[in-house]
């Protein structure tokens, strides 16, 4: 490089920081001018505030509406306390501004309520407060009726022998979840309910015993106890086949596959014929009465 090359940038980088320097005193003069100027503003609402004698005169909510929605660099708080108002009180007073934002479903225009409002619809097209709330309330009976078919399902029970609920339970115990190195609580014990599989099992035959069920009495177990059951079950028969079968034989004289392979067609329609009753004691459209509703609230525990 030249020396007049490098003379020539150096000349530049000097200029552009004379620039630079220049521009931030006239941006800081300009800051320090429209802070005088917003301090004035607010001096003189004071003073119309004082001359009005009263809080609510059509000059000053006039002003205070204009310099709020339209003057953004008023900010609402100062602006009100000049008024004599604190801030919620100024914006009931000076009413909402159009949004430009129009309702989805009605066509209504939206209205701001404050300089932070934005359209009260979290997920999906904006929607008026009313509209919201039809939506809203839709949801929650959808919800509620949902509900209340959900606790019939898991009211159902799936009819079985007490030797193939015993032989699908002890299958699952005879492999404990570390020895598959998944840990309680852990990601692929959520996934894939390795724990939670275990210790279903360890209740359903707990059940057993303590009810003292002949081998051949037929006994229920929830569905989703059940399903859980033969799912883990399934799982567990393909990592040792021949402890598997030193396990199930001697309950049910039946195979492991054979023996699962049918509860799992119970478990399937027993399933199936509840979600059927369900759909018709709750069709579409059906509205819960204030008991079933005040029902499916207490079955959330809340």
């Amino acid at each position: 490089m030249s020396e007049e090359s490098l003379g020539e940038i150096l000349g530049d980088i000097e200029q552009s920081v004379r620039d630079f320097t220049g521009a931030e005193a006239v941006l800081a003069e300009a800051e320090q001018r429209r802070d005088h100027t917003r301090q004035a503003v607010l001096e003189q609402v004071e003073r119309l505030h004082a001359e009005v004698d009263a809080v609510h005169a059509p000059e000053l909510i006039g002003v205070l509406r204009h310099l709020y929605w339209q003057q953004p660099g008023i900010h609402g708080r100062p602006l009100a306390e000049a008024a004599g108002l604190h801030l919620n009180d100024m914006l009931a007073a000076i009413g909402p501004a159009p949004s430009g934002i129009f309702c989805a479903d009605c066509g209504t225009e939206l209205l701001r309520t404050s300089r932070s409002w934005k359209p009260p619809a979290r997920y999906g097209p904006p929607l008026c407060p009313d509209c919201l709330s039809l939506e809203r309330d839709a949801r929650s009976r959808k919800w509620r009726v949902e509900t209340m078919r959900s606790r019939i399902v898991a009211e159902a029970r799936v009819q079985a022998r007490a030797m193939d609920w015993r032989a699908a339970a002890e299958l699952v115990l005879a492999f404990p979840p570390l020895s598959q190195k998944v840990s309680r609580g852990s990601t692929a014990d959520q996934q894939e309910g390795v724990w939670r599989g275990w210790e279903n099992a360890r209740v359903i035959r707990n059940r057993l015993i303590a009810s003292a069920v002949a081998g051949d009495d037929t006994v229920g177990v929830a569905v989703d106890e059940a399903q859980l059951l033969v799912e883990t079950a399934l799982r567990v028969a393909d990592w040792d086949t021949a402890r598997t079968r030193d396990i199930v034989d001697p309950i049910t004289h039946e195979p492991a596959l054979a023996l699962l392979t049918r509860l799992n067609r119970e478990v399937r329609a027993t399933a199936q014929a509840a979600r059927e009753r369900a759909d018709a004691a709750y069709p579409p459209g059906y509205e819960p009465t204030e008991d079933e509703e005040s029902e499916a609230w207490r079955g959330t525990g809340r």
